[in-house]
């Protein structure tokens, strides 16, 4: 078996023909990669295959894209068999665990081990403070593995997905509230939102700092382009207090403009606003809907923000699966 560094954009290819044998879990169907994951993560990759090119430009002028994708692949037999990939997080020194995976008939061989150390070893060659990822809460064996390599769970997000969605009504926007959008450029209502939401607890090995949110010019730039060759729309908001500008919460969604694959939405909420928490996954799930119909629905909700998974739940989002996060100090 031979572990090597990915090979952009030569692993493209064989990367995208694993990885849907690879997240399979027959005791577990709802863990799994659904079709409608397999198709946009194959239509994903062969985008990137084709703007690869104006992504390597964007590289050369900004330095912290370099470590955007990074990692390991095992080859065995001409055949890539595991994967990991890693990335900074923004330009700061914290990384995330992207990708873990190993074909189920090649695993309990230590071949995800191997490629974690390597990533560590990476990340620390690449001056790296904290790394985290996520595990399925209940994949027993991968928190075993994470666990023994160091990683601790600090925090949790529960993934909810909305089956043939219907165009729903939208609640009122709550008095002395008003919503616009939110420009790509504007890091610093992110970063604010973000210093007063998030638990301590929840932020130990995501630091809430300026250099996860403001982004390099040429990722700014190169993102439309990104969109434009996935056939994705995505629109951000923002919403603010009328009288002072103070930021209530954020709200994003993301639709395939293809009829195929995944739609998502997202929402930030700030815990002193629940009555905000029916509009905002309403309105997003609105637009959404309009922008692409039948899809289903995605919605990431961290624990800790209750009023939005009862308002994804009152709207007919159900429970799919929950990972845990896992971190560790380097």
């Amino acid at each position: 078996m031979e572990l090597r560094p990915i090979e952009w954009p030569r692993d493209l290819k064989p990367l995208g023909e694993m990885i849907f044998d690879t997240f399979q879990y027959p005791e577990n169907p709802q863990w799994s990669v659904q079709t409608d994951e397999k198709e946009q993560i194959s239509h994903m990759l062969g985008s990137f295959r084709r703007i690869w090119p104006l992504m390597r430009v964007a590289q050369i002028r900004a330095p912290s894209l370099r470590d955007m994708f990074r990692g390991y692949v095992a080859i065995e037999d001409g055949r890539m068999i595991g994967v990991t990939i890693v990335q900074r997080h923004g330009t700061t020194n914290a990384w995330v665990v992207g990708t873990v995976g190993v074909l189920p008939e090649y695993r309990r061989r230590g071949i995800a081990r191997a490629a974690i150390e390597k990533s560590l070893e990476l990340m620390r060659e690449r001056r790296a403070e904290k790394t985290w990822l996520g595990v399925i809460n209940g994949n027993t064996p991968a928190q075993r593995l994470y666990e023994s390599l160091g990683f601790e769970v600090y925090d949790a997000t529960a993934e909810y997905s909305l089956s043939d969605p219907a165009l729903p009504s939208v609640s009122p926007l709550p008095p002395g509230l008003s919503v616009s959008r939110l420009r790509r450029s504007d890091w610093r209502t992110r970063l604010v939102l973000e210093e007063r939401i998030v638990p301590e607890e929840a932020r130990q090995f995501e630091p809430i700092e300026k250099g996860r949110f403001r982004q390099p010019r040429a990722l700014r730039l190169l993102i439309p382009i990104v969109n434009l060759a996935q056939r994705t729309k995505e629109e951000e908001f923002v919403v603010r207090r009328e009288s002072d500008g103070h930021v209530a919460a954020r709200c994003k969604y993301s639709a395939s403009t293809r009829g195929k694959g995944v739609n998502s939405i997202s929402v930030r909420l700030d815990p002193a606003y629940p009555q905000l928490a029916e509009y905002l996954v309403g309105l997003m799930l609105h637009k959404v809907v309009s922008r692409s119909p039948k899809l289903r629905v995605e919605i990431g909700i961290p624990r800790w923000m209750l009023a939005v998974a009862e308002a994804a739940e009152s709207l007919g989002f159900e429970k799919r699966v929950e990972y845990l996060k896992m971190g560790l100090v380097l």
